[in-house]
């Protein structure tokens, strides 16, 4: 069954009838467009009229408000997927099938700062009443879901066992449905499916028990289990976050080789200050230990503050460089109504709407003189989880040949739409996203929609991982040290 059926949707619908008055007003202020659900809203099915109604919305914010909306999809294109979602849909909609219905619009733009899309109702549901899938998942792999751990009472899947089916549908379909809900490449499509599978599946109607079909050491299996309750998963949150070490936004450890180690994993402009800190005691530990040489991760930094980066920089490099050859923006009423909203000054509130404001970037920057420069070999690995400032970071790095780059293609183009504002629809009260700028990359090429490639690229496997091998660590230590492990 594809739709969780109207009947359990309403019986829950109305244990949170009281729910949905909790606090919504930080919500609502980062929200343009809001406005307050009408009476019933959540107990109650919609007309898929009122979904037709918000899909030209959608589009008409869409089209005012981004710089190039269709550089992925044509507008025909995009106006017979519509006609393609509406005709497989009865008269009469859930909020799910709302939000997916608008998801898939979203995905096909293809961007991957443009994500799923949903309603409080749904948002409720899932948080107060969804029984969970009990499989953390590692990876989307040939039809198959990877998996990390498994949650279950009954414990019959160990790591690295590949579920092939749930209740019945086979994963590489469900991957594929949500797969449609994203925009971005394929590492990116793959991580937001990993991240969220939970919700999916319960907005898809494919709720415990679960029936699995899976391979464990070349054996198939089958048979069915519980998922586990909000209540279960507040105990199971406790017990992995004690397996875990604390997360840090960054790190700084030696190895045995005298390499110095940073882990960046965040880019929060919130700690500007503290990582200019960090930085500066560092490089001064690196420079008393004569370091054999820096290696930076980057693989899990999601990005925030540029700054950051170009902070980094002055570090590990003296070259001339830029993080993006330039910027566009799209003047609308949505980009001025915004900046009303955040009480932000608008240089262009006089401008017309519709036009395209154009800075480019056209000299480099050279970092400051640093006496803590670190002037030696320096690595820095990257994956599918470095992503917006933190791709622009490694896009700088890789574009002006600042260090050496380890690892895999991010999942982020360099040439990126950003400035994201959330905005609601008026029938169906989802809440989608939009972009008001791209951002250019750093070498100017505006065609290029792929990620940034390492210059050694470097990938681990299921196996390593296993094993508690790390080869993009190894591989850039035998580069920094010219040994090989």
């Amino acid at each position: 069954m594809n739709v969780l059926p109207y009947f359990f949707a309403k019986k829950l619908l109305i244990a949170l009838a009281f729910t949905f008055m909790l606090s919504y007003s930080e919500a609502q202020r980062e929200v343009l467009y809001y406005k307050d659900t009408p009476e019933g809203f959540a107990l109650s099915k919609m007309p898929k009229a009122w979904l037709a109604e918000d899909m030209k919305f959608w589009q008409t914010v869409m089209e005012e408000s981004h710089v190039n909306p269709y550089h992925a999809i044509t507008r025909q294109e995009l106006h017979q997927l519509q006609q393609e979602i509406l005709s497989e849909l009865p008269d009469s909609i859930t909020h799910f099938q709302a939000s997916f219905a608008i998801s898939r619009l979203i995905g096909s733009l293809n961007e991957g700062h443009l994500g799923f899309a949903s309603n409080r109702v749904s948002d409720s549901l899932y948080a107060y009443h969804c029984v969970r899938f009990p499989y953390l998942v590692q990876d989307i792999d040939n039809g198959a879901f990877i998996v990390q751990r498994d949650l279950s009472y009954a414990n019959r899947l160990p790591p690295f066992s590949r579920i092939l089916s749930i209740n019945g549908t086979p994963v590489q379909q469900l991957y594929e449905k949500y797969a449609s809900f994203n925009g971005g490449l394929e590492p990116w499509k793959k991580l937001m499916v990993k991240n969220n599978i939970r919700k999916l599946l319960f907005m898809d109607g494919i709720v415990s028990p679960f029936s699995i079909k899976a391979v464990v050491n070349n054996d198939t299996v089958q048979f069915t289990t519980d998922g586990y309750t909000r209540y279960q998963a507040d105990s199971i949150s406790k017990v992995l976050s004690a397996e875990t070490a604390p997360y840090k936004p960054f790190t700084l450890t030696f190895a045995n080789s005298n390499i110095a180690l940073i882990g960046f994993n965040s880019m929060d402009g919130s700690l500007r200050d503290s990582f200019s800190v960090f930085l500066r005691r560092s490089f001064t530990r690196i420079k008393e230990r004569n370091a054999a040489g820096v290696i930076i991760d980057l693989r899990k930094n999601g990005g925030g503050d540029s700054g950051l980066g170009d902070t980094l920089i002055s570090y590990i490099s003296g070259k001339p460089y830029r993080n993006t050859a330039g910027m566009k923006m799209r003047i609308s009423q949505h980009s001025k109504a915004l900046s009303e909203m955040r009480r932000a000054s608008d240089p262009f509130k006089k401008w017309k709407n519709g036009k395209i404001y154009e800075y480019k970037v056209r000299s480099l920057v050279t970092p400051a003189a640093n006496p803590l420069r670190y002037t030696g070999k320096v690595a820095v690995l990257i994956g599918p989880g470095t992503f917006s400032s933190a791709n622009m970071l490694t896009n700088a790095i890789k574009d002006y040949q600042l260090a050496m780059l380890i690892g895999e293609s991010t999942a982020e183009p360099g040439n990126d739409f950003g400035e994201i504002f959330s905005f609601m629809l008026p029938r169906t009260h989802i809440v989608a996203t939009g972009a008001i700028k791209m951002f250019t990359r750093a070498n100017g090429d505006e065609k290029d929609f792929g990620g940034i490639k390492p210059d050694m690229e470097v990938m681990n496997t299921f196996e390593d991982i296993l094993q508690k091998k790390d080869k993009v660590l190894d591989k850039a230590a035998e580069w920094v040290t010219g040994v090989k492990n």
